[in-house]
């Protein structure tokens, strides 16, 4: 009996589907839009600043006669080894400068070669008198000096030159991935990091400015005979 009530439920349930017919599923869409990332990019440093070095190259070649002493202040000079005389004179613009000076003739006056108390000729080689005495005005005091070879020269400058090429090279990293996250393009982005750099520079002059202090207003003392109206007494 319970079988046949089982049966007659799924002819049932089977006729009924029949009579009101299949539904599909409505399609599914897909739809793809595009959303704009925005990816903080913290502002670049600022350019490197590089002081200027001055460089003194010192030599002891060749030696000539030396025809003079220069003194170039606080007792210091050198040799020098100028052939002719030389005098200052003013030019139709106001400049000075300089040239050698003739006698009546005409002709160049040469100098004289120095003698020691020996009578032999000093010799001044390269300028490594000069030198020295300049560093020695210049500084104060002893002479010293911070020497590298040719050639450690050149592995210097190769190794700045290195520096550069991986400084750049990172900038244009760093420029194009600027360039693909940002959508203002590289120019709107000089000028977004120009902003924040400022923005930066402002925020320290915030922080490092001193804080003032008002001064505490001095109040007078509790004072009896002025609760009591005999402050006069």
């Amino acid at each position: 009996m319970v079988k046949n009530l089982a049966i007659v439920g799924l002819a049932l349930l089977l006729g009924a589907c029949a009579s009101t017919g299949y539904q599909p599923l409505p399609p599914v869409k897909v739809i793809t839009e595009t959303v704009e990332v925005e990816i903080y990019a913290p502002p670049l440093p600022k350019e490197i600043q590089l002081a200027d070095i001055e460089w003194k190259v010192i030599t002891n070649t060749p030696c000539k006669p030396a025809t003079a002493k220069k003194n170039i202040g606080n007792g210091k000079w050198y040799y020098t080894t100028e052939r002719f005389e030389y005098e200052k004179y003013t030019k139709e613009d106001g400049t000075e400068a300089r040239r050698v000076k003739r006698d009546a003739e005409g002709n160049r006056l040469e100098l004289q070669p120095l003698t020691d108390a020996e009578g032999n000729v000093i010799q001044s080689c390269g300028n490594l008198q000069q030198k020295i005495a300049e560093i020695e005005l210049m500084l104060d005091g002893d002479f010293v000096i911070f020497a590298v070879t040719p050639e450690g020269y050149e592995r210097m400058a190769a190794n700045l030159q290195e520096i550069k090429r991986y400084i750049n090279q990172q900038k244009e990293i760093i420029y194009y991935y600027r360039e693909a996250t940002a959508p203002k393009g590289v120019d709107g982005w000089l000028e977004e990091n120009k902003e924040r750099q400022d923005n930066q520079e402002e925020a320290v002059k915030v922080e490092t400015k001193p804080v003032e202090i008002e001064p505490i207003e001095e109040k007078p003392s509790f004072n009896l005979k002025k609760l009591f109206g005999q402050d006069n007494e």
